[in-house]
């Protein structure tokens, strides 16, 4: 019936099927139908199946891309079409395409990605553990050069097969890495605590009191999960203390924050070389409620991306320095030729090195012991990092869930002379909420995995912690070279 129908028209030419296999094909021919004719037509397939699914995106029919790199390159991986010679009547009509070919076609240019497959199958094979484990409803992870943007991989779980993407529901294919807007929670204090220090509003040994647990201010009653009396700047970090934090917060006031978090990224699409990359919000200060200086200092009240997320860690693994990320490095002709290469871009400077290596050795005390994150910590490498653990908002009551949350860890490896910076989101995970407990050890196994793969020292043996500066001490510059910066640095 579906051919019947297909045939029962006035037109002279109609495509009864596409991209048929091979065999299919030759059965077909050996009918020798009169009327039926065949013209060779290209067809993506993706050997890796699911692996970087996410990444490469997939083609249509036609064939052109329809999400990832397939999409955002488009134009240069599918190159010109050309024209299909067939014959035809006195009144134009198509008489048959037996011997049809295709003239003109300019064939489409090959991209290299900066994604190193073996780190990519460490990331998805942690990721997809992490969130089975945990019972979540999915995840995402992300490892990139903190020095240069380059992305190295890219997860999303569950993940999908590009070979039959048809097979899944849309809300599968989405890359939520760029796609999704969620809430930092406290993995926004490293920024904090950045925009402070480099304003010299605190220092790591100053103290604060965190009032035991329990803080009112503005109606609200403002709670850490580990109460805690006077803390020093540094511990209020490691014990993630919202008190704390959002006392720091009124110190530094909501303009100086909010110019800092721009200038760290948030509130902005990063760039990156991926379709439908979403921008977070983050109001600007004038659209401020009273309690928003408070919440929005341990990362409530606002909404950024994962893409964001580790870009803006990178600058303080890196000295101090927005990169802009990407995923492609080379695009080449047919021959081989290479006809652009990409190279590591600066977007601006956000603070100075001295400021970015006190923050480091700060983080360095959240993975140990006594800090939130000790499940992340490495024998030989020190570790530099951040749990979070944001309420989710329930999209049929408009409010905080009281029972989603999304687990975070972040951080670079090794923090003294950081080679990669690496993200781990957990969604809605069931086991537990917090991110020390359910993200970070997917972190240190996609950290000693990759570091052993790229045979960096000191992995596997045992390691002193570093010592905090005072506030006075300098701290010199990182040990990598970066790009030339141009930006001026925030004021």
């Amino acid at each position: 019936q579906e051919l019947i129908k297909k045939l029962s028209t006035d037109k002279g030419f109609v495509w009864l099927a596409r991209q048929l296999p091979p065999e299919v094909t030759l059965k077909i021919k050996e009918l020798k139908i009169f009327g039926l004719g065949f013209a060779k037509e290209s067809k993506r397939f993706y050997p890796n199946f699911e692996m970087a699914a996410h990444i490469l995106g997939f083609t249509g029919l036609d064939p052109g891309g329809l999400e990832g790199v397939e999409k955002f390159y488009n134009t240069a991986i599918q190159g010109e079409t050309g024209f299909l010679i067939t014959e035809r009547d006195a009144l134009g009509r198509n008489m048959t395409i037996k011997q049809a070919e295709v003239h003109n076609a300019v064939p489409g240019k090959n991209v290299t990605l900066t994604i190193d497959k073996n780190i990519q199958y460490f990331t998805e094979k942690e990721l997809a553990k992490a969130v089975n484990d945990s019972k979540a409803k999915g995840g995402i992870a992300i490892v990139a050069d903190p020095y240069t943007g380059k992305i190295l991989a890219l997860a999303n779980y569950p993940a999908f097969n590009p070979n039959s993407f048809k097979n899944y529901p849309v809300a599968a294919l989405r890359n939520r890495c760029v796609a999704d807007n969620f809430e930092p929670g406290s993995t926004f204090k490293v920024f904090l605590m950045s925009a402070a220090i480099e304003e010299k509003i605190v220092g790591p040994q100053d103290t604060i009191h965190c009032e035991n647990g329990r803080y009112s201010f503005g109606g609200r009653i403002i709670r850490d999960d580990h109460p805690h009396g006077r803390a020093t700047v540094a511990e209020v970090l490691k014990y993630s203390s919202n008190i704390g934090s959002a006392k720091i917060g009124f110190k530094l006031g909501e303009e100086r924050l909010h110019r800092y978090l721009r200038s760290f990224g948030f509130g902005e699409k990063s760039s990156i070389d991926l379709p439908g990359e979403a921008s977070g919000l983050l109001r600007p200060p004038s659209k401020w409620y009273s309690i928003d200086l408070a919440t929005i200092s341990f990362g409530q009240g606002v909404s950024i991306t994962a893409i964001q997320l580790i870009n803006g860690v990178s600058a303080i693994a890196n000295g101090g320095v927005l990169m802009k990320p990407y995923l492609v490095e080379r695009i080449a002709d047919s021959t081989g030729k290479e006809l652009q290469h990409f190279e590591p871009k600066v977007v601006r400077r956000v603070i100075s090195p001295e400021t970015a290596k006190t923050v480091t050795q700060m983080m360095e005390g959240v993975t140990q012991t006594g800090g939130t994150a000790t499940k992340a910590a490495l024998d030989g490498i020190r570790v530099a990092g951040k749990t979070g653990t944001a309420q989710k908002v329930d999209p049929a009551t408009k409010a905080y869930s009281p029972t989603k949350r999304t687990a975070t860890f972040v951080g670079f490896v090794p923090a003294d002379r950081p080679v990669l910076s690496i993200l781990v989101v957990i969604d809605e995970p069931k086991t537990s909420p917090y991110g020390g407990v359910v993200a970070a050890p997917a972190f240190k196994e996609i950290a000693f995995n990759t570091l052993s793969y790229l045979k960096v020292s000191g992995v596997g043996k045992t390691t002193a912690p570093a010592a905090l500066p005072k506030a006075s001490e300098s701290q010199g510059t990182p040990s990598r070279a970066l790009p030339a910066v141009t930006a001026e640095a925030v004021n």
